[in-house]
């Protein structure tokens, strides 16, 4: 992490923070004297550089302003231990980290992100911005800085670059080195969330790389600093001692160079056999052809055919270069520089391919090897895919053959084996650790398929989708119930429309009957009155007759 300041630590340096065993032994390397600020006060001294890693804020750092907080007040402290013209490095967390808005704390102890929110964390400590740091080292006296911005972490520093390697130009662009560092993180957001390889080409386009760094690693003095044409550094993976390398970008007037130095210069640079030559060579502006397969692989649907076509590109460039256009089979020769021929390291300048980083060389070489080893660099070097097309298995055993027989140089089992040992041989000799990397592996090793949407807006829309099928099955719903009360209710009216009817003619009945009975009565009354009438004539006549018949006899007597 200290690595580009080592011009400034060759005097008396006073370390405070999180310094490891290893930062200090590499600082007593290079430094007159080292002293470390543990949990108890320094003797009153002065420094020629003060190193502020992950500043601490011990209590006897923190007596300074009353209500500033703890950063300003270490800050303080830290300065008060130069010598006039001295250096004071300071490595610390950026409280705008595009890491931060990926989805995980902002420090481990302390969830939330409370330097955004304006606000302390539980232990008094505020992360800076980039401006805020800039600004409270001006305010110091240390108005001369020079800054570097780590990826994909400053505590696994793989690169760094420099403020004036944060300009995107025709000729170097900072989101390649920090999209391929944050493949890399162990703290990065999770598979399917956000995606910070791809964030970083937009990030760098809009010209916030440095504002949105993970964090700010930057040297401030009083005096002037020593000019640094370095744009960037990378130091990749670690390797076996010998070959462990710093990678330079280096702005020399019009053109960039990348400079290869080795980190252990006394160690020899072969062994076993292999050799890394530690080139150096020209800077070639664009994107290596592994970029390729990652974009055909990135969508659901990819073939074979697709993968087949990506690779007869990287062969030919092979064929070309090493073999004036010859044919290749397995066992064909190639020479051991054409080691590092493989589709992470083709460019392509003025339309002709250009193999890159091509540091090392081994003794016996052949196309076999270098297919599978350029293939399976290939497929592991991919992070994730969408799913395949019908009838392929993604495990990288099948991808291989598949890819090698369609480019016409098919590998047999025996051959397929010798290619992955002498791979494992190699890949064991740089890394000192033995791989192991068999058929077997192979077989079993698999693309990782993509189980949550790259793109936020494909999120968005199956959101969309799943919320409107939830409408809809809601509104069958709806519609079933509706379609229920409809039913329910005509048939409730049809019943009392049948009622009604019978209501209706109940009534009919009844008035029919009426009449009849109203007919009856008056014929009834009618009848009477003749028998009365009848009746009466009869009872006159009876009684007429029957006086009449008692007259003469009254007659008679008075004679």
């Amino acid at each position: 992490m200290l690595h580009p300041f080592r011009p400034l630590l060759a005097g008396s340096v006073l370390v405070a923070g999180a310094a490891n065993d290893s930062l200090l032994a590499s600082l007593r390397d290079m430094a007159r004297s080292v002293a470390v600020a543990d949990d108890a006060a320094p003797q009153a001294a002065r420094f020629d550089t003060v190193v502020l890693a992950d500043p601490p804020a011990a209590a006897w750092m923190t007596q300074g302003e009353q209500g500033a907080d703890r950063l300003t007040q270490v800050l303080a402290w830290a300065c008060a231990s130069l010598r006039p013209g001295g250096r004071l490095i300071v490595v610390v967390e950026n409280a705008l980290s595009l890491r931060h808005f990926a989805g995980h704390p902002e420090t481990a102890s302390a969830p939330g992100l409370f330097s955004l929110e304006d606000r302390a964390r539980p232990d008094g400590f505020v992360l800076p911005t980039r401006r805020d740091l800039r600004d409270r080292l001006a305010c110091l006296g240390l108005g001369e800085q020079a800054w570097w911005f780590p990826f994909p972490d400053h505590r696994l520093a793989l690169s760094l670059l420099a403020e004036g390697g944060l300009v995107v130009g025709d000729d170097f662009d900072p989101s390649v080195l920090a999209a391929a560092a944050a493949a890399f993180d162990p703290d990065g957001p999770g598979e399917g969330r956000f995606s910070l390889p791809r964030a970083w080409a937009g990030v760098s386009r809009a010209g916030l790389v440095g504002d949105l760094a993970p964090a700010f690693a930057v040297a401030a003095s009083a005096a002037a600093l020593p000019p640094d044409p370095r744009l960037a550094l990378h130091f990749g993976h670690r390797r076996r001692p010998a070959f462990d390398k710093v990678v330079g970008f280096v702005r020399e007037t019009d053109a960039i160079r990348v400079t290869r130095t080795p980190l252990h210069p006394d160690l020899p640079r072969a062994v076993d056999g292999v050799v890394n030559r530690f080139p150096d060579e020209a800077f070639i502006p664009g994107a290596p052809w592994q970029v390729g397969l990652h974009a055909l692989l990135a969508r659901d649907g990819w073939t074979l055919a697709e993968i087949v076509a990506w690779a007869a590109v990287w062969r030919d460039a092979v064929r070309a270069l090493y073999m004036d256009g010859g044919s290749l089979t397995p066992d064909t020769p190639l020479p051991g520089g054409a080691i590092d021929a493989i589709p992470r390291n083709l460019m392509h300048r003025n339309g002709f391919p250009v193999f890159i980083d091509a540091e090392w060389e081994i003794d016996a070489l052949n196309f076999g090897h270098l297919l599978v080893r350029g293939l399976v660099n290939a497929f592991t070097d991919v992070p994730s895919c969408g799913a395949p097309g019908p009838g392929i298995v993604p495990t990288l055993l099948d991808l291989v053959h598949a890819v090698a027989e369609g480019l016409g140089t098919p590998l047999d089992p025996a051959t397929l084996d010798a290619a992955l040992a002498r791979e494992d041989r190699f890949q064991t000799i740089v890394s000192a650790v033995k791989t192991r990397r068999d058929r077997a592996w192979l077989a079993a090793a698999r693309l990782v398929l993509r189980t949550a949407p790259a793109d936020p807006r494909a999120e968005a829309d199956q959101a969309a989708d799943q919320a409107i099928a939830r409408l809809h099955a809601e509104a069958t719903a709806l519609r079933a119930e509706g379609d229920r009360r409809v039913a329910a209710v005509t048939e409730d009216l049809e019943e009392a429309r049948r009622r009604t009817d019978r209501v209706i003619r109940y009534a009919a009945d009844l008035d029919r009957e009426r009449g009849r009975l109203a007919r009856d009565l008056v014929e009834s009354r009618a009848l009477l009155v003749r028998h009365r009438v009848a009746f009466g004539d009869t009872i006159r006549a009876k009684l007429a007759a029957g006086l009449g018949r008692f007259a003469p006899r009254r007659d008679g007597a008075k004679r």
